[in-house]
Protein backbone atom coordinates (compact mmCIF):
# COMPACT_ATOMS: atom_id res chain seq x y z
CA UNK A 1 0.00 0.00 0.00
CA UNK A 2 1.23 3.46 -0.83
CA UNK A 3 2.05 5.94 1.91
CA UNK A 4 -0.28 8.72 0.79
CA UNK A 5 -3.59 6.93 1.67
CA UNK A 6 -2.16 6.05 5.07
CA UNK A 7 -1.32 9.70 5.68
CA UNK A 8 -4.88 10.71 4.82
CA UNK A 9 -6.31 8.15 7.24
CA UNK A 10 -3.91 9.27 9.99
CA UNK A 11 -4.87 12.92 9.46
CA UNK A 12 -8.56 12.05 9.62
CA UNK A 13 -8.08 10.22 12.92
CA UNK A 14 -6.17 13.14 14.47
CA UNK A 15 -8.67 15.78 13.32
CA UNK A 16 -11.64 13.70 14.44
CA UNK A 17 -11.02 14.85 18.05
CA UNK A 18 -8.93 18.02 17.86
CA UNK A 19 -9.10 18.68 21.61
CA UNK A 20 -7.53 15.33 22.47
CA UNK A 21 -4.88 15.79 19.80
CA UNK A 22 -4.12 19.33 21.02
CA UNK A 23 -3.64 18.09 24.58
CA UNK A 24 -1.13 15.47 23.38
CA UNK A 25 0.75 18.06 21.35
CA UNK A 26 0.75 20.44 24.32
CA UNK A 27 2.23 17.76 26.58
CA UNK A 28 5.16 17.26 24.21
CA UNK A 29 5.56 21.01 23.76
CA UNK A 30 5.75 21.65 27.50
CA UNK A 31 8.39 18.96 27.92
CA UNK A 32 10.53 20.35 25.10
CA UNK A 33 10.06 23.95 26.29
CA UNK A 34 11.24 23.33 29.83
CA UNK A 35 14.01 21.01 28.75
CA UNK A 36 15.41 23.78 26.53
CA UNK A 37 15.00 26.49 29.17
CA UNK A 38 16.52 24.50 32.04
CA UNK A 39 19.39 23.26 29.88
CA UNK A 40 20.07 26.83 28.71
CA UNK A 41 20.09 28.02 32.33
CA UNK A 42 22.42 25.32 33.62
CA UNK A 43 24.83 25.32 30.68
CA UNK A 44 24.75 29.14 30.55
CA UNK A 45 26.26 29.48 34.01
CA UNK A 46 28.79 26.76 33.24
CA UNK A 47 29.76 28.39 29.95
CA UNK A 48 30.20 31.80 31.58
CA UNK A 49 32.27 30.30 34.38
CA UNK A 50 34.53 28.44 31.94
CA UNK A 51 34.84 31.50 29.68
CA UNK A 52 35.71 33.85 32.54
CA UNK A 53 38.10 31.28 33.99
CA UNK A 54 40.09 30.65 30.81
CA UNK A 55 40.13 34.38 30.01
CA UNK A 56 40.97 35.62 33.50
CA UNK A 57 43.37 32.84 34.54
CA UNK A 58 46.20 30.91 32.86
CA UNK A 59 45.40 27.64 31.15
CA UNK A 60 48.39 25.95 32.81
CA UNK A 61 50.44 26.95 35.87
CA UNK A 62 53.88 25.62 36.80
CA UNK A 63 54.53 25.87 40.55
CA UNK A 64 57.81 26.02 42.43
CA UNK A 65 57.27 22.64 44.06
CA UNK A 66 57.19 19.01 43.15
CA UNK A 67 54.45 16.47 43.57
CA UNK A 68 54.31 14.66 46.89
CA UNK A 69 57.05 12.04 46.85
CA UNK A 70 57.70 9.31 49.43
CA UNK A 71 60.32 10.03 52.04
CA UNK A 72 63.69 8.76 50.79
CA UNK A 73 64.89 7.55 54.21
CA UNK A 74 61.59 5.78 54.92
CA UNK A 75 61.76 3.99 51.56
CA UNK A 76 65.41 3.00 52.11
CA UNK A 77 64.69 1.71 55.64
CA UNK A 78 61.69 -0.30 54.44
CA UNK A 79 63.75 -1.96 51.72
CA UNK A 80 66.66 -2.72 54.03
CA UNK A 81 64.47 -4.25 56.74
CA UNK A 82 62.20 -6.14 54.38
CA UNK A 83 59.19 -4.10 55.46
CA UNK A 84 59.62 -4.86 59.20
CA UNK A 85 60.73 -1.34 60.19
CA UNK A 86 58.82 1.79 59.27
CA UNK A 87 59.00 5.52 59.90
CA UNK A 88 56.06 7.38 61.37
CA UNK A 89 55.52 11.07 61.96
CA UNK A 90 58.43 12.12 59.75
CA UNK A 91 58.51 15.81 58.98
CA UNK A 92 58.81 16.85 55.34
CA UNK A 93 62.29 17.88 54.33
CA UNK A 94 62.78 21.59 53.74
CA UNK A 95 63.32 22.25 50.06
CA UNK A 96 64.12 25.50 48.26
CA UNK A 97 60.95 27.14 46.85
CA UNK A 98 62.01 28.49 43.49
CA UNK A 99 62.06 27.53 39.85
CA UNK A 100 65.58 26.88 38.63
CA UNK A 101 66.69 28.66 35.45
CA UNK A 102 63.31 30.30 34.77
CA UNK A 103 64.40 32.26 31.68
CA UNK A 104 65.65 29.14 29.89
CA UNK A 105 62.52 27.26 30.91
CA UNK A 106 60.23 30.01 29.63
CA UNK A 107 62.03 30.11 26.28
CA UNK A 108 61.77 26.35 25.95
CA UNK A 109 58.07 26.36 26.75
CA UNK A 110 57.40 29.06 24.18
CA UNK A 111 58.83 26.80 21.49
CA UNK A 112 56.24 24.09 22.21
CA UNK A 113 53.59 23.92 19.45
CA UNK A 114 50.70 23.76 21.94
CA UNK A 115 51.82 26.89 23.83
CA UNK A 116 50.60 30.28 22.63
CA UNK A 117 52.21 32.44 25.32
CA UNK A 118 54.25 32.03 28.49
CA UNK A 119 55.18 34.39 31.32
CA UNK A 120 57.14 34.22 34.61
CA UNK A 121 55.38 35.26 37.83
CA UNK A 122 56.31 35.98 41.42
CA UNK A 123 53.51 35.03 43.82
CA UNK A 124 53.23 35.85 47.50
CA UNK A 125 50.76 36.72 50.21
CA UNK A 126 50.59 40.20 51.67
CA UNK A 127 48.37 42.54 53.65
CA UNK A 128 47.16 45.64 51.87
CA UNK A 129 46.62 48.61 54.20
CA UNK A 130 44.80 51.85 53.40
CA UNK A 131 43.97 54.29 56.15
CA UNK A 132 42.66 52.09 58.99
CA UNK A 133 41.52 49.18 56.78
CA UNK A 134 43.41 45.99 55.98
CA UNK A 135 42.90 43.15 53.55
CA UNK A 136 44.86 39.98 52.89
CA UNK A 137 45.70 39.64 49.20
CA UNK A 138 47.61 37.51 46.75
CA UNK A 139 50.37 39.72 45.39
CA UNK A 140 51.39 38.73 41.86
CA UNK A 141 54.49 40.13 40.21
CA UNK A 142 54.23 40.16 36.41
CA UNK A 143 55.89 41.35 33.21
CA UNK A 144 53.03 43.39 31.64
CA UNK A 145 53.79 42.49 28.00
CA UNK A 146 54.17 38.74 28.45
CA UNK A 147 51.43 38.53 31.10
CA UNK A 148 48.92 40.29 28.84
CA UNK A 149 49.60 37.64 26.19
CA UNK A 150 48.73 34.91 28.71
CA UNK A 151 45.85 36.54 30.60
CA UNK A 152 43.93 39.56 29.34
CA UNK A 153 44.04 42.12 32.14
CA UNK A 154 44.10 45.44 30.35
CA UNK A 155 40.47 45.35 29.17
CA UNK A 156 39.23 44.91 32.75
CA UNK A 157 41.11 47.92 34.17
CA UNK A 158 39.03 50.97 35.01
CA UNK A 159 40.70 54.29 34.26
CA UNK A 160 44.15 52.93 33.50
CA UNK A 161 46.27 50.40 31.64
CA UNK A 162 48.45 47.49 32.62
CA UNK A 163 51.54 49.33 31.38
CA UNK A 164 50.99 51.98 34.07
CA UNK A 165 52.77 49.53 36.38
CA UNK A 166 56.02 50.95 34.99
CA UNK A 167 55.33 54.14 36.97
CA UNK A 168 58.36 55.16 38.98
CA UNK A 169 58.45 54.42 42.68
CA UNK A 170 56.40 51.23 42.49
CA UNK A 171 52.81 50.71 41.39
CA UNK A 172 50.04 48.19 41.91
CA UNK A 173 46.80 47.13 40.21
CA UNK A 174 44.09 46.20 42.69
CA UNK A 175 41.07 43.92 42.24
CA UNK A 176 37.71 45.65 42.30
CA UNK A 177 36.46 43.75 45.34
CA UNK A 178 39.56 44.66 47.34
CA UNK A 179 39.30 48.31 46.25
CA UNK A 180 35.67 48.48 47.36
CA UNK A 181 36.45 47.00 50.78
CA UNK A 182 39.44 49.31 51.41
CA UNK A 183 37.95 52.35 49.69
CA UNK A 184 40.94 52.66 47.36
CA UNK A 185 40.76 54.68 44.15
CA UNK A 186 43.20 55.24 41.33
CA UNK A 187 46.08 57.43 42.48
CA UNK A 188 45.87 56.46 46.17
CA UNK A 189 48.93 55.22 48.05
CA UNK A 190 48.55 51.86 49.78
CA UNK A 191 50.97 50.04 52.07
CA UNK A 192 51.90 46.47 51.25
CA UNK A 193 52.87 44.59 54.42
CA UNK A 194 54.55 41.19 54.24
CA UNK A 195 54.60 38.33 56.72
CA UNK A 196 57.98 39.36 58.11
CA UNK A 197 56.60 42.77 59.05
CA UNK A 198 58.26 44.84 56.33
CA UNK A 199 56.04 47.20 54.37
CA UNK A 200 56.33 49.37 51.30
CA UNK A 201 54.07 52.07 49.87
CA UNK A 202 52.78 51.49 46.33
CA UNK A 203 50.63 53.73 44.19
CA UNK A 204 47.35 52.30 42.88
CA UNK A 205 47.44 52.93 39.11
CA UNK A 206 44.19 51.11 38.32
CA UNK A 207 41.34 48.91 39.52
CA UNK A 208 40.37 45.83 37.52
CA UNK A 209 37.03 43.99 37.57
CA UNK A 210 36.93 40.63 35.79
CA UNK A 211 33.52 39.57 37.10
CA UNK A 212 35.04 36.52 38.81
CA UNK A 213 34.70 36.92 42.56
CA UNK A 214 37.70 34.74 43.44
CA UNK A 215 39.94 37.03 41.38
CA UNK A 216 38.48 40.47 42.10
CA UNK A 217 38.47 39.95 45.87
CA UNK A 218 41.92 38.43 46.26
CA UNK A 219 44.41 39.46 43.56
CA UNK A 220 46.75 42.42 43.06
CA UNK A 221 49.36 42.94 40.32
CA UNK A 222 52.73 44.64 40.47
CA UNK A 223 55.98 44.36 38.50
CA UNK A 224 58.11 41.23 38.83
CA UNK A 225 61.06 43.30 40.04
CA UNK A 226 58.97 44.96 42.76
CA UNK A 227 57.55 41.60 43.93
CA UNK A 228 61.03 40.06 43.97
CA UNK A 229 62.28 42.87 46.23
CA UNK A 230 59.27 42.64 48.53
CA UNK A 231 59.46 38.85 48.87
CA UNK A 232 63.25 38.65 48.96
CA UNK A 233 63.55 36.29 45.99
CA UNK A 234 66.42 38.08 44.29
CA UNK A 235 66.09 37.35 40.56
CA UNK A 236 64.14 34.11 41.02
CA UNK A 237 60.51 33.43 40.22
CA UNK A 238 58.19 30.90 41.81
CA UNK A 239 55.55 30.43 39.14
CA UNK A 240 55.25 30.22 35.35
CA UNK A 241 51.91 30.66 33.59
CA UNK A 242 50.96 29.52 30.11
CA UNK A 243 48.21 30.14 27.59
CA UNK A 244 47.52 27.30 25.15
CA UNK A 245 46.24 27.38 21.60
CA UNK A 246 43.52 24.91 22.63
CA UNK A 247 42.39 25.35 26.24
CA UNK A 248 40.59 22.00 26.16
CA UNK A 249 43.93 20.19 25.92
CA UNK A 250 45.21 21.74 29.17
CA UNK A 251 45.19 18.45 31.13
CA UNK A 252 47.30 16.62 28.57
CA UNK A 253 49.73 19.51 28.08
CA UNK A 254 50.11 19.98 31.85
CA UNK A 255 50.95 16.31 32.31
CA UNK A 256 53.46 16.50 29.46
CA UNK A 257 55.18 19.58 30.88
CA UNK A 258 55.31 18.14 34.40
CA UNK A 259 57.02 15.05 33.03
CA UNK A 260 59.57 17.29 31.29
CA UNK A 261 60.40 19.85 34.00
CA UNK A 262 59.58 17.90 37.17
CA UNK A 263 57.68 20.75 38.84
CA UNK A 264 54.02 20.43 39.79
CA UNK A 265 52.03 21.60 36.80
CA UNK A 266 48.31 22.26 37.11
CA UNK A 267 45.71 22.74 34.38
CA UNK A 268 42.72 25.05 34.75
CA UNK A 269 40.47 21.97 34.91
CA UNK A 270 42.41 20.57 37.85
CA UNK A 271 42.40 23.93 39.61
CA UNK A 272 38.59 24.16 39.27
CA UNK A 273 37.78 20.48 39.71
CA UNK A 274 35.23 21.11 42.46
CA UNK A 275 33.21 23.61 40.44
CA UNK A 276 33.26 21.48 37.29
CA UNK A 277 31.95 18.47 39.23
CA UNK A 278 29.06 20.62 40.49
CA UNK A 279 28.15 21.46 36.90
CA UNK A 280 27.99 17.76 36.04
CA UNK A 281 25.57 17.19 38.92
CA UNK A 282 23.46 20.13 37.74
CA UNK A 283 23.22 18.66 34.26
CA UNK A 284 22.18 15.27 35.62
CA UNK A 285 19.43 16.91 37.72
CA UNK A 286 18.25 18.92 34.71
CA UNK A 287 17.92 15.89 32.48
CA UNK A 288 16.21 13.88 35.23
CA UNK A 289 13.57 16.59 35.75
CA UNK A 290 12.93 17.23 32.07
CA UNK A 291 13.05 13.48 31.39
CA UNK A 292 10.25 13.02 33.92
CA UNK A 293 8.19 15.63 32.10
CA UNK A 294 8.76 13.86 28.79
CA UNK A 295 7.76 10.48 30.27
CA UNK A 296 4.50 11.97 31.54
CA UNK A 297 3.84 13.39 28.08
CA UNK A 298 4.63 9.99 26.55
CA UNK A 299 2.05 8.28 28.75
CA UNK A 300 -0.46 10.89 27.62
CA UNK A 301 0.25 10.05 23.98
CA UNK A 302 0.05 6.35 24.78
CA UNK A 303 -3.35 6.83 26.39
CA UNK A 304 -4.64 8.90 23.45
CA UNK A 305 -3.58 6.36 20.86
CA UNK A 306 -4.94 3.42 22.86
CA UNK A 307 -8.32 5.16 23.14
CA UNK A 308 -8.18 5.97 19.46
CA UNK A 309 -7.58 2.32 18.59
CA UNK A 310 -10.56 1.27 20.73
CA UNK A 311 -12.78 3.85 19.04
CA UNK A 312 -11.70 2.87 15.53
CA UNK A 313 -12.09 -0.90 15.87
CA UNK A 314 -14.86 -1.13 13.25
CA UNK A 315 -12.96 1.13 10.89
CA UNK A 316 -9.79 -0.94 11.32
CA UNK A 317 -11.75 -4.08 10.53
CA UNK A 318 -13.21 -2.47 7.40
CA UNK A 319 -9.78 -1.33 6.26
CA UNK A 320 -8.41 -4.87 6.64
CA UNK A 321 -11.36 -6.31 4.75
CA UNK A 322 -10.61 -3.84 1.94
CA UNK A 323 -7.08 -5.20 1.57
CA UNK A 324 -5.03 -3.13 4.02
CA UNK A 325 -2.39 -5.32 5.65
CA UNK A 326 -1.32 -5.51 9.26
CA UNK A 327 1.72 -3.46 8.36
CA UNK A 328 -0.46 -0.72 6.82
CA UNK A 329 -2.64 -0.42 9.93
CA UNK A 330 0.41 -0.37 12.19
CA UNK A 331 2.03 2.31 10.03
CA UNK A 332 -1.15 4.42 10.12
CA UNK A 333 -1.19 4.68 13.91
CA UNK A 334 2.57 5.07 14.05
CA UNK A 335 2.27 8.06 11.71
CA UNK A 336 -0.23 9.61 14.08
CA UNK A 337 2.25 9.41 16.93
CA UNK A 338 4.96 10.81 14.66
CA UNK A 339 2.73 13.75 13.71
CA UNK A 340 1.99 14.54 17.36
CA UNK A 341 5.69 14.38 18.17
CA UNK A 342 6.78 16.60 15.25
CA UNK A 343 4.19 19.29 15.92
CA UNK A 344 4.93 19.16 19.66
CA UNK A 345 8.68 19.46 19.07
CA UNK A 346 8.22 22.39 16.68
CA UNK A 347 5.96 24.27 19.10
CA UNK A 348 8.21 23.40 22.03
CA UNK A 349 11.29 24.79 20.27
CA UNK A 350 9.49 28.07 19.52
CA UNK A 351 8.15 28.37 23.08
CA UNK A 352 11.53 27.33 24.49
CA UNK A 353 13.35 30.05 22.56
CA UNK A 354 11.09 32.84 23.78
CA UNK A 355 10.97 31.51 27.34
CA UNK A 356 14.76 31.33 27.44
CA UNK A 357 15.07 34.88 26.15
CA UNK A 358 12.50 36.09 28.68
CA UNK A 359 14.17 34.41 31.66
CA UNK A 360 17.56 35.73 30.53
CA UNK A 361 16.21 39.29 30.45
CA UNK A 362 14.92 39.24 34.03
CA UNK A 363 16.91 41.57 36.34
CA UNK A 364 18.28 38.97 38.75
CA UNK A 365 21.70 40.12 40.02
CA UNK A 366 24.27 37.42 40.84
CA UNK A 367 27.00 38.11 43.36
CA UNK A 368 28.39 34.64 43.90
CA UNK A 369 31.20 32.95 42.05
CA UNK A 370 30.34 34.91 38.90
CA UNK A 371 29.03 38.48 39.00
CA UNK A 372 26.22 39.33 36.57
CA UNK A 373 23.09 41.49 36.47
CA UNK A 374 21.00 38.81 34.73
CA UNK A 375 20.74 35.04 34.62
CA UNK A 376 23.25 33.74 32.11
CA UNK A 377 21.46 31.70 29.45
CA UNK A 378 23.11 29.57 26.77
CA UNK A 379 20.58 29.66 23.93
CA UNK A 380 22.62 27.30 21.75
CA UNK A 381 21.20 25.35 18.75
CA UNK A 382 22.58 22.09 20.18
CA UNK A 383 20.11 22.30 23.08
CA UNK A 384 17.17 22.38 20.64
CA UNK A 385 18.53 19.38 18.78
CA UNK A 386 18.94 17.38 22.00
CA UNK A 387 15.52 18.34 23.39
CA UNK A 388 13.75 17.77 20.08
CA UNK A 389 15.47 14.45 19.47
CA UNK A 390 14.69 13.20 22.98
CA UNK A 391 11.03 14.23 22.73
CA UNK A 392 10.63 12.64 19.32
CA UNK A 393 12.25 9.41 20.49
CA UNK A 394 9.97 9.22 23.54
CA UNK A 395 6.92 9.93 21.38
CA UNK A 396 7.84 7.19 18.94
CA UNK A 397 8.30 4.68 21.74
CA UNK A 398 4.89 5.60 23.12
CA UNK A 399 3.32 5.01 19.70
CA UNK A 400 4.74 1.54 19.18
CA UNK A 401 2.41 -0.39 21.50
CA UNK A 402 -0.92 1.06 20.22
CA UNK A 403 0.25 0.75 16.61
CA UNK A 404 1.18 -2.92 17.04
CA UNK A 405 -2.10 -3.61 18.84
CA UNK A 406 -4.09 -2.06 16.00
CA UNK A 407 -2.18 -4.11 13.43
CA UNK A 408 -2.84 -7.41 15.25
CA UNK A 409 -6.63 -6.99 15.37
CA UNK A 410 -8.64 -9.80 13.64
CA UNK A 411 -11.25 -8.15 11.36
CA UNK A 412 -13.70 -11.10 11.64
CA UNK A 413 -13.66 -11.11 15.45
CA UNK A 414 -13.87 -7.29 15.52
CA UNK A 415 -16.92 -7.11 13.21
CA UNK A 416 -18.61 -10.02 15.01
CA UNK A 417 -18.11 -8.27 18.36
CA UNK A 418 -19.70 -5.07 17.04
CA UNK A 419 -22.55 -6.75 15.13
Amino acid sequence: MRLYPLLLIARRHLLHNTFRTAVSVLGVSIGVTFMIMLSALMTGFEKKFVTETIEGSPHVIIYDERRQVPDEFASWLGNQSGGIASVEGARPRARPRRIAKPLELVEGLRRMPQVQACAPNVIGTAILTFASRERGVSLQGIEPESQEAVVEIDKYIEGGRIFDLYASGGAVLIGGGIADILGVRRGDIVNVKLRDGDSRPLRCVGVFRTGVTTIDYSRCYTLVSVAQQLLGLGRDVNQIVLRLRDYRAAREVAAQIEGMVGYRTESWQEANENFLSIFVIQQVITYLVTGGIMIVAAFGILNVLVMLVMEKLPEIAMLKSMGYTRRDITMTFFLQGLAIGLVGVLCGCVFGYYLTEFVGSLPIPQRGLIQSEHLTMNNAPALYVIAGGAALAVTMLASVLPALRAGRLDPVETLRGHA
